[in-house]
This record gives structure tokens, sequence and C-alpha cells, in this order.
């Protein structure tokens, strides 16, 4: 009898960690999934995004005068609701980017930018891929998951597609689909460089 109950209990625990680990490596799988088709979509759909200029009034014109510089908040919303399209962001990484946007908008609402042509406060790079957009669309298919983590609805995944360019994915699963909260670079192998840099140079 003892030795019936024991058989029973050591297959029930092997197939509950057999059953988590194919659960494990379903969840990993959507997160790659999701991971890649972002940036797949993206790449395909980048020149179709902006249906017109978000930015506008820039004087590029040395005879024209009192041209005020302003952000076209109709065109943002018109941007993030094509970036909506893609199935892969959720409404805080949207609504994260609209906050920008809008900041950006009042700031120049208070302090005018008049006969200006150059960057902008706050828009200085690409609000998604930052100031080298091509160095992660031209080069994610050689990309490495390194690190996933995930509890309950919550993700979160390390993707390196060099020494130098190293990301974080944050994720959120609604209605059974993961959906991108965040995205943005992982400066720990920098800052671990710079603080080597310090200590040598003391």
């Amino acid at each position: 009898m003892r030795r019936i109950i024991l058989t029973a209990f050591v297959v029930s625990i092997w197939s509950t960690f057999s059953y988590g680990q194919q659960t494990e490596a379903l969840i990993n799988g959507q997160l790659k999934q999701t991971v890649i088709g972002f940036l797949t979509w993206y790449k395909d759909k980048e020149n179709h995004l902006m249906t017109a200029p978000i930015v506008i009034g820039f004087n590029e014109d040395s005879i024209k005068r009192d041209s005020v510089v302003s952000i076209n908040m109709p065109a943002v919303d018109q941007y993030l609701s094509n970036l909506k399209k893609s199935g892969y962001l959720s409404d805080v990484f949207l609504n994260d980017l609209r906050r920008t946007y809008a900041s950006v908008s009042d700031t120049l609402n208070k302090y005018p930018l008049v006969d200006y042509f150059g960057p902008i406060p706050g828009l200085e790079s690409d609000l998604i891929f930052g100031f080298e957009p091509e160095a992660i669309l031209d080069h994610f298919e050689t990309g490495r998951f390194i690190k996933i983590y995930s509890i309950y609805n919550k993700a979160l995944v390390k993707f390196d597609i060099s020494e130098f360019n190293q990301y974080l994915f944050i994720m959120t699963k609604v209605n059974s689909k993961w959906l991108i909260d965040y995205f943005g670079e992982d400066l720990t192998n920098l800052e671990k460089m710079d603080e080597k840099t310090s200590r040598v140079a003391e």
C-alpha cells in the first residue's frame, strides 16, 4: 500500500513539474514571438506610420519670418492609432508616447521657437528606438533572448542584439495576448564598464 501511495505521489510530482516546464516554454515562446513580431511589423510599416508631419512650423526659408514651431497633436493621435494596429503595443505604451508629445507641445506653447530649424527639445531622437533605429531594426534577426521572467500576467524580457545594443521589454498579458508596455535600453553592462573605468582612473 505504501509503495502504491509513494508511486502515485512521485507520478503526481513529476506530472506537475513536467506541466510547469511545458507552460513556461509556451509562455516564453509567446513572449519571444511578441518581441520579434513587433520589430518585424515596425520595420515593414515604418514609412507608413506617420501620415502627416508631427512637428510643424519649421522655418527652412531664410526670407520667411514669424514661423512658430508646434506639435500637430491630431497627427500624433493618428500615428498612435497606426501603431496600435500592430496588435503588439499596450495602451500603457501608447499613452506614454502621447504624454511625451503633449509635454513637448506644452513647452513649445510656453517657450515658442520662432523662425527655427533644428532639433526639438524632447524629440531629439526617435521616441521608440532612440538615436539609431537602424541599429535595432536592421540587426534584430541576429539578436538573442538572454533572460525571460514571467509572473502571472507580467513579464520582463532581456533581448541583446550586440554587446552595446541590449534591450528590455516589459509586457502585460491582456485577454490571453502579451502586449508591450515598455521598450528601452538595458544599460547594466555600460554602467559596469563606467564603474571599472572610474576605479582605474582613481
